[in-house]
């Protein structure tokens, strides 16, 4: 564009000096013409007189003065032509330029784009590959536990086998018996009194007619019979399995409700069955229960609500009051803090060693300062080790009336005031929003945040106990509760 404009420019100078030499030439040759002297040379005198009247001449005549002036105007208008030619194409060409930057641009934001899509596609694939090795690591550990319970089971469960394939055996039994019978019958009343009527000739074809119907019916009431001993026997059988699964059953329920009360000397080829979750608890309302992960693991005290969504929660948070401080640092996020009977939390390995010994689910219960009540379930929920700095790791799919505002968290890695991972480079949201949470570029949700019992709806935004999508970022909560579950609770725990 700047090429084009420089080349009409010497374009325009060019033909101004052409056109001030052309018109100083013009001067200089009028100058001439009028400076002439009078006497005319040979030349001129021999074109000037012809020789005879009536001859033409050989010389041509003089140009006149006059045709030697110039025309500047028709000069200028060939110019001004010429220079609006230039200035037109210089226009198409800048337009054309325009055009190639403009596809420039759109082709770069394209890019742009599709390089974010791949890279959020790329996060998300890294997503759902953690959660599979989550899910894998997990299906093992149950895959074992089964294992060692079909062992421990398949003694009776081959006892009763037993009982049944002999009921079956005799069953059978019966039914050739059954079969005999009807043939030596068939046998006696068509072939023996065919032979008795051969001697004799007292049966006519009609007889023996009348005796096939008579043993089609003996033999259709015989398999009618059969058909309901047979029906019977599978009736029995299915009885027999439910009232064996029922005893087996009931015989789990005894084992983990009484496994607090084993008295302690145990053989030594018996392990005690551990407490995991409160779905194992006897708890009718809310009550601690002391959880055991592992034979190798400490034990440790947990809240247990048995009143929300079916029971058998475990409580990871609870606040209420305002009395425990949650602006606090990394290490009282990692072990815990608070009491159980009033506020705490749970702490960061807590919560991993439970998320990792079985998948679990997320419930999160809100209230404001008017006694309103929302909820936020998520069908599954897992959390990092502290070598992964507590990550977000699974995070399932939303229900509630609360709105979601923690999904935007998922993948995000947990953050305090003195451990900054928040992702945002020049900003430190836990310091910034006084409190700790999987801050991602900070947050649409901050429920450890401060608590603040007065002016709690006018609050400096995003530093209280807020949750974006229910009441928003200007709103303290009154009380807020995170509990976990097990999702396989109503199978391997006693459901309320």
């Amino acid at each position: 564009m700047h090429s084009a404009k420089a080349f009409a420019n010497l374009t325009i100078i060019f033909y101004t000096i052409i056109l001030v030499m052309n018109f100083t030439c013009c001067q200089m040759e009028e100058l001439t013409s009028t400076s002439r002297p009078t006497q005319e040379t040979h030349w001129q005198q021999r074109t000037s007189r012809p020789t005879s009247r009536n001859t033409v001449t050989r010389w041509k005549a003089a140009p006149n003065p006059n045709t030697y002036n110039c025309d500047y105007k028709d000069l200028l208008t060939k110019i001004h032509d010429r220079v609006n030619i230039l200035v037109s194409t210089d226009e198409d060409q800048r337009k054309r330029l325009d055009n190639i930057e403009k596809k420039i641009v759109q082709f770069e934001a394209s890019n742009l784009a599709r390089m974010e899509s791949l890279a959020v596609q790329q996060l998300n694939f890294h997503k759902r590959v953690d959660v599979i090795e989550h899910m894998q690591r997990l299906t093992r550990h149950s895959i074992d536990e089964l294992l060692g319970e079909f062992e421990a089971y398949t003694k009776k469960f081959n006892h009763t086998d037993h009982n049944n394939k002999a009921n079956i055996d005799l069953n059978e039994l019966n039914t050739v018996r059954k079969a005999r019978q009807l043939s030596q019958q068939y046998n006696q009343t068509i072939l023996g009194g065919g032979g008795v009527g051969s001697g004799d000739n007292d049966f006519s074809n009609s007889q023996k007619l009348n005796a096939m119907a008579v043993f089609l019916v003996s033999l259709r009431t015989a398999v009618k019979d059969l058909q309901n001993d047979l029906q019977t026997n599978i009736t029995r059988l299915l009885q027999q399995t439910g009232n064996l699964q029922r005893r087996f059953n009931n015989l789990m329920r005894r084992q983990l409700n009484q496994v607090s009360y084993l008295p302690p000397q145990l053989p030594s080829n018996v392990e005690p069955q551990l407490v995991t979750s409160c779905a194992q608890s006897e708890l009718s309302v809310r009550g601690i229960v002391r959880l055991q992960l592992t034979a190798s693991s400490e034990p440790f005290y947990v809240m247990c609500d048995s009143q929300s969504l079916g029971g058998s929660w475990t409580l990871i948070m609870n606040r209420f009051n305002g009395d425990i401080n949650f602006e606090r640092g990394w290490l009282d996020y990692k072990n815990g803090f608070g009491n159980l009977a009033g506020e705490f939390f749970i702490g960061l390995d807590k919560l991993y060693a439970l998320t990792a010994a079985e998948i679990n689910e997320l419930l999160i219960i809100l209230e404001d300062f008017r006694g309103n009540r929302k909820y936020a379930r998520y069908n599954l929920f897992a959390i990092g080790n502290e070598h992964e700095m507590y990550e977000l790791k699974l995070l399932g799919n939303y229900e509630g009336d609360a709105g979601d505002s923690f999904s935007y968290h998922a993948g995000s890695k947990f953050s305090t005031y003195d451990n900054d991972n928040d992702g945002c480079v020049d900003c430190n949201c836990a310091q910034s929003h006084k409190g700790a949470w999987w801050y991602n570029w900070c947050d649409q949700s901050n429920l450890m945040g401060p608590y603040h019992s007065t002016d709690y709806d006018k609050i400096e935004q995003y530093r209280g106990i807020y949750w974006q999508d229910w009441l928003g970022p200007s709103y303290s909560l009154k009380a807020v509760k995170m509990m976990i579950r097990p999702i396989n609770w109503n199978q391997d725990g006693r459901r309320r």
